[in-house]
């Protein structure tokens, strides 16, 4: 008995996991967590207080308080580790502030921070200021590099009270500190303060800065130039910005419709016919970079020498076929607007370079995105195998599109895990909804391919789904990605590669890291064009009326014209939110729950109407 139970135990503690150990370790109860190891190390009690206070402080927004533990860390020569130095920097800039939604933005009360009864009392920005200068100093004493989001802070600090030549200083700062990565946040406070005091060539400079680091304006920035461009009258502005930001932002907020219509309804747009626009500012726009063979579609003319506006705020349009059914732009039509060659070859280029590189030049995310954890570190022997996998991979595709062209690329997972979340749950995928989908096209005579991993054909995989992927196979539809490989690197390529005119069939947002660095511009255009939505209906009935066991295939394709700000003629055209609209961008950040179901559009022509 003694030498069965050794066994046994020999068995336990071998660091050996069987094929299905990860997946009952996932579906098995949740255990009580493992205490922590505390390292032994004789830390000064006096440094560990004031790291504790300051993160206290930082959790209720109390900025006193941890400004209290730097000046007696100063005073009794307590030495701060870096990380609360940039805790307080944090802290001195305050409350994030709210990012664009769609509609009515949430109120500026809300906040996910905890405030104590002490904490009510507001702290006026010169002393934010003053203590978040006096901690940058010290850091600078000490030799400690600000990152960049201490930068960020300092800058919203400075910001605040419009002190915009210490902000240029400062910036510059943080270009040349080898632990700063410039990022669009770090800038936009100054270019929204040049904006807000109307001084648009400064502003302006500031995005050619970016642009020249490859850094695109987001809603936010656009919204304050577009205000800018109003408050100063300047129509060569403002037909630049708005070219921009509908190649940009597919539905805008209410707050920059609203802004628009600020603008045609303002004087300028007839009082400022003859006014010329800096040899400056025409500069700067020329200098902006536009990938080179991509364009900007001009949102012009913004400006009428004799005519008025009309401006219709709530028009309808038909789905089907894209025409307006009211508003001063009636019975014109809505246009389908593609991606460009050049954007189709980025985004392919650049999916294949996350594949056999890892990562792009300029990714310096740690974080796969989309809940997906950190990123795996891969030696040089993983990455050329990953890269072998990947050649035999194009070449198969090459053969496959030789015989017939794609007409539908299937993401397998997404559909197989399709309201699988329920208790009691299988660990494997629904193998039948995934073959309702093929079945449904293959029906419709389209041609195929189909995506899964490798895992969901291991010992995961019952008996009951062998016939089912067996026909896949057969059929020469299914192709298995390997081991230590995304999935969605596969179908996204054969999409590409196969052109306008493919179709994806997924309900994944694509808000994955991975998504988000596919030369965002055309892919947020590609999305919009070629993704198809699904979901399951009622049980399928033979002619009979004996239950067959599927369910209806409910598709949702996507719209014969682009939901976005366009041209139509010599009128313009601008998407009004609308409920699921939050779906048409990356950062998920933008809202619209409350937004009404109706697609309607804001229309604005010239009085006269030109031929």
């Amino acid at each position: 008995m003694m030498e069965k139970v050794a066994k046994i135990e020999l068995v336990k503690d071998s660091g050996t996991k069987r094929p299905n150990d990860e997946a009952d370790e996932a579906n098995a109860p949740p255990k009580a967590p493992a205490p922590k190891k505390v390292k032994r190390k004789h830390m000064d009690p006096n440094i560990l207080e004031i790291r504790q206070t300051i993160q206290q402080s930082c959790a209720t927004n109390d900025l006193m308080r941890a400004i209290g533990a730097f000046d007696r860390a100063m005073r009794d020569n307590i030495r701060i580790e870096a990380q609360s130095y940039y805790n307080i920097l944090n802290l001195a800039d305050g409350l994030a502030e709210r990012g664009i939604h769609i509609g009515t933005p949430k109120p500026s009360g809300e906040s996910s921070y905890k405030t104590s009864g002490a904490n009510k009392q507001e702290i006026d920005d010169e002393t934010r200021q003053r203590h978040a200068f006096r901690v940058k100093k010290r850091m600078d004493e000490l030799k400690i590099p600000l990152t960049e989001t201490a930068y960020t802070a300092l800058v919203k600090v400075l910001c605040k009270s419009k002190q915009v030549n210490q902000v240029e200083a400062l910036l510059t700062e943080a270009e040349s500190v080898q632990q700063c990565r410039p990022k669009l946040r770090m800038y936009t406070p100054l270019l929204v303060a040049y904006c807000e005091m109307g001084h648009m060539l400064p502003a302006l400079k500031v995005w050619l800065r970016l642009s020249k680091q490859e850094i695109v304006l987001t809603e936010k920035e656009y919204l304050a130039l577009i205000r800018c461009a109003t408050a100063c009258g300047d129509a060569v502005v403002m037909e630049r910005v708005s070219s921009f930001l509908s190649e940009d932002v597919l539905v805008p907020s209410w707050e920059t419709s609203r802004a628009i219509m600020d603008w045609f309804e303002s004087s300028c747009v007839i009082d400022n016919v003859d006014a010329s626009t800096s040899a400056d500012v025409l500069s700067v726009f020329e200098q902006l970079a536009i990938p080179q063979g991509d364009q900007i579609l001009s949102m012009g003319p913004v400006q009428c020498k004799t005519e008025q506006w009309l401006i219709s705020e709530v028009c309808q349009v038909n789905t089907a076929t894209g025409v307006l059914q009211t508003g001063c732009l009636q019975g014109e039509t809505l246009q389908p607007l593609s991606v460009s060659a050049f954007g189709w070859n980025e985004m392919k280029k650049m999916n294949e370079t996350i594949v056999v590189s890892g990562k792009l030049n300029d990714d310096t995310s740690q974080f796969q995105g989309g809940k997906k954890g950190p990123k795996k570190q891969l030696g040089s022997d993983k990455l050329e195998e990953r890269r072998r996998y990947w050649s035999a991979f194009k070449k198969y595709l090459e053969r496959r599109t030789q015989k017939q062209r794609l007409d539908v690329v299937i993401d397998g997972a997404n559909i197989g895990y399709y309201e699988q979340n329920f208790a009691g749950a299988p660990k494997h995928v629904d193998y039948r909804q995934i073959d309702w989908v093929v079945q449904h096209f293959l029906r419709q005579n389209k041609s195929v391919l189909l995506f899964l991993h490798a895992r969901h054909f291991s010992k995961l995989m019952p008996r009951s789904a062998e016939p089912v992927v067996r026909s896949w196979r057969e059929s020469g539809i299914l192709y298995t990605t390997p081991p230590g490989m995304n999935d969605d690197w596969f179908w996204m390529h054969a999409a590409l590669q196969s052109g306008p005119g493919t179709l994806v069939l997924t309900n994944d947002e694509m808000r994955d890291h991975h998504f988000q660095m596919l030369a965002p511009r055309a892919f947020v255009r590609w999305k919009d064009r070629h993704q198809v939505h699904f979901t399951f209906g009622n049980w399928e009935k033979d002619n009979n009326g004996r239950q067959l066991h599927r369910r209806s295939v409910e598709l949702t394709y996507p719209d014969i014209y682009s939901r976005r700000i366009q041209r139509v003629r010599d009128g313009l055209v601008v998407p009004r939110p609308k409920r699921g609209d939050e779906n048409r961008f990356l950062d998920g950040s933008h809202v619209a729950s409350e937004e009404p179901i109706e697609e309607t559009y804001l229309c604005i022509r010239p009085k006269v109407k030109h031929a």
